[in-house]
């Protein structure tokens, strides 16, 4: 049986506070804040101790139960009978009982009781009075058919060990969405600073050009047309400056709810501070092993599987209540009675105490036994059938959401591939865009010192440069999110950063997270 529990995180690798790698927050720091603090997590984290206690409640049907009870009585009952001697009959009753009662997964039920009464009145036929008498009783009842066996009554344990894994791998496929969820909005937000600096450079450029034409105009060497082409790019070049900062702040703010970062946290602010964009990632995994990987790892796959082999422990149980009920039943009883015969007295008259009763028990004078067989039966047995056929759709409910759910698997795994793999041709012919754009834009600024040039074509190639720079971290980020997805994919983003489940019970042997 499993205790109850509450799963965590661990980074594999030193990771300490937010701030500790200094302003800039990390995507480690940024993982390990968000499965640590994400209250939607935080939520799925709960249902699993939930789940959980489902076992102990289902292991309880087997746990032996103690009853007790006492019993006082009095009938009074009017008599016209020649031989009474009194005008109403009068018995008095007082008595107790004390057992055991279980039920053991073969389908046994057991009861193992102790009962005692003292019994006295006013008829004149009663040789003892008062009575005492005590009941050892054990009652046995075996199914033979219905319900019968281990697979049949431990069925609801069962349901509820493979709910508790459930719940297990539905949070860690949660912790493994959250994860790609705060990887792919920190991607953007590094991607949206990138562009702010980029769309910033440009406001510079523009700005200096709109000094120089300036000072030019104001010798005389250019028309004032050359200083209002200046001024008119730097004001459309501010105005993309303001929305690049937008984006900034409203991505900041998606990262900031996802982190579960509040005001007054040191890390609150307008906007988040995050490392620059890596480098292009490296060797990407094969389609192959992407999804073979996708197929062992991935937490709601193993839940779907779990969920089909739930259904066939309930078709199994249908079928079983198929059966009619078949009940071998056994009883097996010591009783006594208080009482010997009083000394000078006539033959039918006793008497004894309590102790008496108890004491003559074990002699075995008087007992009782019977055994036989009980049959049950519903005619039509409709409700059963039914349900036999309930658990048949059932399942077959489940193995449809299963493959579904591996096709769906396998199909983010070849689209992130793509996303990832077009993604790096991008990158490529941006930095070839890049190169160019900058090597003309030099030749071109040579020219316009020289007066060959003028500033609608500076500004032009300006223009140019700056895009080719914003393509480029645009599919680098593109890129990253895509190899985020992939490994989520693969059910393996948390591993790739370093980053294990903690989860599990030491004392289940199908726990899985071990």
């Amino acid at each position: 049986m499993t205790r109850p529990w509450l799963p965590a995180f661990a980074l594999l690798a030193l990771v300490g506070p937010a701030s500790a790698a200094g302003p800039d927050l990390t995507l480690r720091e940024a993982l390990a804040r968000g499965l640590e603090r994400n209250l939607d997590l935080k939520l799925e984290e709960l249902a699993v101790p939930l789940r959980g206690e489902d076992e102990a409640i289902a292991e309880a049907a087997f746990d032996p139960v103690l009853t007790a009870g006492a019993e006082a009585r009095l009938d009074q009952t009017p008599t016209a009978s020649a031989t009474a001697r009194e005008e109403a009959d009068v018995r008095r009753r007082l008595g107790a009982d004390a057992g055991l009662r279980q039920r053991f997964a073969t389908g046994l039920e057991g009861r193992l009781a102790f009962e005692t009464s003292r019994a006295s009145g006013n008829s004149a036929s009663d040789g003892l009075d008062p009575r005492y008498r005590s009941l050892l009783v054990l009652d046995l009842t075996q199914p033979l058919l219905k319900d019968r066996g281990g697979a049949v009554n431990r069925t609801g344990v069962e349901l509820a060990r493979q709910g508790a894994l459930q719940a297990r791998y539905r949070y860690l496929d949660r912790a493994q969405r959250l994860a790609e969820e705060v990887e792919l909005a920190y991607y953007d937000l590094a991607r949206a600073r990138h562009v702010l600096a980029c769309r910033e450079e440009s406001a510079r450029l523009a700005r200096e050009l709109l000094a120089g034409n300036r000072a030019k105009f104001g010798a005389g060497v250019v028309p004032i047309t050359e200083v209002h082409q200046a001024e008119t790019a730097l004001a459309a070049r501010e105005e993309l400056v303001i929305l690049a900062r937008q984006q900034v702040e409203s991505l900041s703010t998606r990262l900031l709810d996802l982190l579960e970062i509040r005001r007054g946290d040191p890390l609150y602010g307008p906007v988040l501070a995050t490392e620059p964009l890596p480098p292009p990632p490296g060797a990407v995994p094969g389609p192959e092993d992407a999804l073979a990987a996708a197929l062992a790892e991935r937490p709601d796959l193993r839940e779907r599987r779990l969920e089909v082999e739930s259904r066939d422990l309930r078709l199994a149980f249908a079928d079983n209540q198929l059966l009619p009920r078949l009940d071998l039943v056994a009883t097996l009883g010591l009783n006594a009675l208080s009482g010997e015969r009083r000394s000078g007295a006539p033959a039918n008259v006793h008497e004894g105490e309590y102790h008496d009763a108890l004491g003559r028990l074990p002699e075995g004078d008087g007992y009782q036994w019977a055994a036989g067989v009980r049959l049950t039966y519903p005619l039509g047995n409709r409700a059963a059938e039914a349900r036999l056929r309930q658990a048949g759709w059932e399942k077959r409910q489940a193995l449809t959401g299963l493959k579904r759910l591996e096709g769906a698997a396998e199909h983010q795994v070849d689209r992130a591939r793509v996303d990832v793999g077009r993604s790096l041709e991008r990158i490529a012919l941006a930095e070839r865009f890049e190169a160019l754009a900058a090597t003309t834009l030099a030749e071109e600024l040579e020219r316009l010192q020289e007066g060959l040039s003028d500033s609608f074509r500076v500004l032009d190639l300006q223009d140019k440069l700056i895009d080719a720079r914003v393509r480029k971290v645009a599919a680098l980020a593109d890129a990253h999110r895509g190899l985020a997805s992939l490994y989520r994919a693969m059910g393996q983003n948390l591993k790739r950063h370093g980053i294990v489940a903690e989860l599990g019970d030491k004392e289940t042997s199908r726990d899985p997270f071990r």
